[in-house]
């Protein structure tokens, strides 16, 4: 009943956009490509290979409408801009197995962590993680392989609901332009939130988010080094300008 309850709550975020214009973010501007390098690719070396069911990938049933295509992150103002492109919203579904494959929660956690938080991506509720569960156990799913634990956390179990967060979900009709099955759609999701929501984002060095798929066929892991802000340089520019200014006038004085 979730992933239902979920569609139809993506149809009030559902905006429909030309297929060739520049891509136009909801909210953050991260480019005009919403697809980045795990666009039709996923890490994991899969038992039967890409195009079985479900697997990633570009050939049969099992590819674009599975597809994880791209993750974005970045800091900006003190708030915090995620977004995540798929081809398949909130559920993939096959028609080989007569089942729906939900979407994930976002996790991501601080210098080597990857689950400590997760976004809620149904609700756009934030989350201090203590359990998560994986792929599940049903047909169609890669459950009791070893790509189960290649596929990681797939949803939050329990832990400290943080607030709601800002949350938008666009939806670019052919975006893609996919060679093995023609075009295909492509649906992104945004998320917002204060950084101060967080404390480890007063101190973070690295930060690593993960996502995939309730089959376990294709995922999302990415690490991002903290970059200051242009605001946070600036000061540092003048600290730094200011601390040789001095050691110059110690050295005349001496």
């Amino acid at each position: 009943m979730r992933i239902f309850s979920a569609l139809l709550i993506g149809l009030i975020f559902l905006m429909v956009s030309p297929a060739n214009a520049q891509f136009d973010w909801q909210l953050y501007d991260f480019g005009t490509g919403p697809f980045d390098h795990n666009n039709n690719y996923s890490p994991i070396n899969y038992p039967h290979g890409i195009g079985n069911l479900p697997s990633p990938g570009n050939l049969g049933e099992g590819g674009e409408g599975f597809d994880l295509e791209g993750f974005n992150f970045a800091i900006d103002n003190g708030q915090v801009h995620i977004s995540l492109t798929n081809s398949f919203a909130y559920a993939g579904y096959s028609s080989g197995w007569n089942d729906h494959y939900g979407l994930g929660d976002i996790f991501f956690g601080f210098d080597g962590e990857q689950y400590q938080y997760a976004i809620d991506v149904e609700t756009g509720h934030l989350w201090e993680v203590d359990s998560y569960v994986g792929i599940t156990d049903k047909p169609g799913t890669y459950h009791g392989t070893y790509v189960e634990d290649l596929a990681g956390g797939w949803q939050i179990e329990s832990g400290t609901d943080l607030g709601q967060i800002d949350m938008s979900l666009t939806f670019w009709d052919d975006l893609e332009v996919n060679p093995m099955q023609g075009d295909g759609d492509t649906w992104v999701f945004e998320f917002a939130f204060d950084a101060a929501m967080i404390d480890a984002f007063s101190t973070w060095s690295t930060i690593t988010f993960h996502n995939t798929i309730e089959c376990g066929n294709d995922l999302v892991q990415e690490t991002y080094a903290a970059v200051p802000e242009p605001a946070t340089l600036l000061l540092l520019s003048l600290g730094l300008a200011g601390a040789g200014a001095y050691r110059r006038y110690r050295r005349r004085q001496q």
